[in-house]
Protein backbone atom coordinates (compact mmCIF):
# COMPACT_ATOMS: atom_id res chain seq x y z
CA UNK A 1 0.00 0.00 0.00
CA UNK A 2 3.24 2.16 0.72
CA UNK A 3 4.13 1.79 -2.52
CA UNK A 4 0.91 2.66 -4.23
CA UNK A 5 0.81 6.06 -2.40
CA UNK A 6 4.02 6.65 -2.81
CA UNK A 7 3.29 6.21 -6.81
CA UNK A 8 0.15 8.37 -6.45
CA UNK A 9 2.52 11.25 -5.15
CA UNK A 10 5.07 10.63 -7.77
CA UNK A 11 2.13 10.93 -10.64
CA UNK A 12 0.41 14.17 -8.99
CA UNK A 13 3.91 16.05 -8.49
CA UNK A 14 4.69 15.65 -12.43
CA UNK A 15 1.03 15.95 -13.97
CA UNK A 16 0.02 19.11 -11.73
CA UNK A 17 3.25 20.93 -10.32
CA UNK A 18 5.76 19.81 -13.10
CA UNK A 19 7.87 18.36 -10.38
CA UNK A 20 10.21 14.84 -11.19
CA UNK A 21 12.30 13.37 -8.95
CA UNK A 22 15.89 11.59 -9.19
CA UNK A 23 16.09 8.54 -10.70
CA UNK A 24 16.56 5.66 -7.83
CA UNK A 25 19.29 3.32 -7.58
CA UNK A 26 17.98 -0.25 -8.91
CA UNK A 27 19.68 -2.13 -6.20
CA UNK A 28 19.28 0.27 -2.86
CA UNK A 29 16.51 2.63 -3.95
CA UNK A 30 18.39 5.30 -3.03
CA UNK A 31 17.66 8.78 -5.14
CA UNK A 32 21.17 9.25 -7.44
CA UNK A 33 21.02 12.24 -10.21
CA UNK A 34 18.81 15.00 -10.97
CA UNK A 35 15.67 16.05 -10.10
CA UNK A 36 13.66 18.37 -12.77
CA UNK A 37 10.97 20.96 -12.17
CA UNK A 38 9.01 22.15 -15.18
CA UNK A 39 8.33 25.37 -15.83
CA UNK A 40 5.88 27.37 -18.31
CA UNK A 41 6.99 28.19 -22.02
CA UNK A 42 6.06 31.83 -21.70
CA UNK A 43 8.14 32.61 -18.35
CA UNK A 44 11.65 33.78 -18.60
CA UNK A 45 12.52 33.30 -15.49
CA UNK A 46 11.92 30.26 -12.46
CA UNK A 47 12.24 30.75 -9.06
CA UNK A 48 14.13 27.63 -7.51
CA UNK A 49 12.71 25.33 -4.41
CA UNK A 50 15.61 27.35 -2.21
CA UNK A 51 15.23 30.46 -2.94
CA UNK A 52 17.23 31.31 -5.98
CA UNK A 53 15.51 33.72 -8.96
CA UNK A 54 16.97 32.13 -11.79
CA UNK A 55 16.22 33.46 -15.28
CA UNK A 56 16.51 31.25 -19.00
CA UNK A 57 18.53 33.51 -20.74
CA UNK A 58 19.59 32.40 -25.08
CA UNK A 59 22.94 30.39 -24.21
CA UNK A 60 21.04 27.78 -22.28
CA UNK A 61 18.80 26.67 -25.06
CA UNK A 62 19.23 23.11 -26.08
CA UNK A 63 18.59 21.65 -29.22
CA UNK A 64 17.16 18.23 -28.67
CA UNK A 65 16.45 17.04 -32.18
CA UNK A 66 16.60 18.26 -35.59
CA UNK A 67 14.90 17.55 -39.04
CA UNK A 68 18.20 17.57 -41.35
CA UNK A 69 17.98 17.28 -45.08
CA UNK A 70 19.69 14.64 -46.84
CA UNK A 71 23.02 16.86 -47.69
CA UNK A 72 23.32 18.18 -44.28
CA UNK A 73 27.13 18.41 -43.49
CA UNK A 74 26.08 18.30 -39.83
CA UNK A 75 23.86 15.73 -39.47
CA UNK A 76 25.95 13.62 -37.33
CA UNK A 77 28.11 16.52 -35.86
CA UNK A 78 26.84 16.88 -32.07
CA UNK A 79 27.61 20.69 -32.10
CA UNK A 80 25.06 21.77 -35.19
CA UNK A 81 25.28 25.21 -36.53
CA UNK A 82 23.09 24.18 -39.75
CA UNK A 83 19.92 26.02 -40.51
CA UNK A 84 17.99 22.54 -40.76
CA UNK A 85 14.42 22.77 -39.11
CA UNK A 86 14.31 22.70 -34.82
CA UNK A 87 11.68 19.77 -33.64
CA UNK A 88 12.30 19.62 -29.96
CA UNK A 89 14.42 22.20 -28.15
CA UNK A 90 14.30 23.44 -24.57
CA UNK A 91 16.10 26.24 -22.46
CA UNK A 92 17.64 24.09 -19.74
CA UNK A 93 19.26 25.61 -16.43
CA UNK A 94 21.25 23.67 -13.24
CA UNK A 95 20.66 25.94 -9.78
CA UNK A 96 23.58 26.86 -8.37
CA UNK A 97 22.71 26.64 -4.44
CA UNK A 98 21.08 23.34 -4.88
CA UNK A 99 21.78 21.13 -7.97
CA UNK A 100 18.37 20.77 -9.07
CA UNK A 101 17.43 20.93 -13.08
CA UNK A 102 14.85 23.91 -14.07
CA UNK A 103 13.70 23.16 -17.80
CA UNK A 104 10.98 24.79 -20.01
CA UNK A 105 9.98 24.23 -23.52
CA UNK A 106 11.31 26.64 -26.10
CA UNK A 107 9.01 27.99 -28.62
Amino acid sequence: MKTFLQGVKRWYLRRFRGYVGPPRDPLSGVPRGTAWQEWASWRSTFFCKCGYLGEFTPDTYVIREQDHKEDCEHQFNAKGGCSCPVTDARYVKICPRCGMGNWKVAQ
